[in-house]
């Protein structure tokens, strides 16, 4: 792929923090890159990809996906780069960790409560849950229990569409694992294979 002038000064990315942005695991970066999909350039004498931040932007707009997904990526870098993590003397007195936290979170959380089911190489059958909040980045899953006592480390979300509108069918990762009173357990999920104008159209139907 040839490099321009204008393309040699423009800012780059990695693989890993287009990933992020799109909330799509790396090889599907790579593989956009590949095919040409995202321009950019190879490190010398490695296999290391960057990606111009225009052509993420561009990528963006020829498929109907909103660019705020990279601007609100880019205002998450840029605080924890600045060091305001969560519980730092400059979250201000009075704030939480835990507030700190949601305002370095890339993709706002939208409430809901949605009828879904996991499907994992660990069960047999579907595991009936409900998605209690949604996001371009994840979902926060009630209701899970296996007769195995094991929990998948990544697993099919299959959630159910709303007013006749299409089911949602993504690919998670478990993030962090809590037990309830009734002792199920709640899924904080990050999603690493889902398309994001699909995610978005979602999102934007609930």
């Amino acid at each position: 792929m040839q490099v321009t002038n204008s393309q040699t000064r423009a800012t780059v990315m990695t693989t890993g923090q287009v990933a992020r942005v799109f909330s799509v695991n790396i090889n599907t970066v790579i593989k956009w890159f590949d095919e040409g999909k995202l321009a950019g350039f190879r490190l010398p004498r490695s296999n290391e990809r960057r990606i111009y931040r225009e052509s993420v932007l561009t990528f963006m707009k020829e498929h109907g996906i909103a660019d705020e997904l990279l601007r609100n990526f880019e205002d998450t870098h840029k605080a924890r780069r600045k060091g305001r993590k969560p519980g730092s003397a400059s979250a201000g007195a009075g704030t939480s960790a835990a507030a700190s936290g949601a305002e370095l979170r890339i993709f706002p959380r939208k409430p809901v409560e949605l009828r879904a089911h996991i499907q994992s190489g660990l069960e047999a059958e579907d595991t009936p849950v409900v998605v209690r909040n949604l996001s371009l980045g994840g979902a926060f899953v009630t209701g899970f229990s296996s007769s195995r006592r094991l929990i998948p480390e990544e697993f099919r979300l299959i959630v159910d569409g709303t007013d006749g509108a299409p089911h949602l069918d993504t690919t998670c990762e478990v993030v962090h694992v809590r037990r309830t009173d009734d002792q199920g357990l709640t899924l904080g999920c990050r999603f690493t294979r889902v398309d994001p104008r699909t995610l978005q159209s979602y999102l934007a139907s609930i």
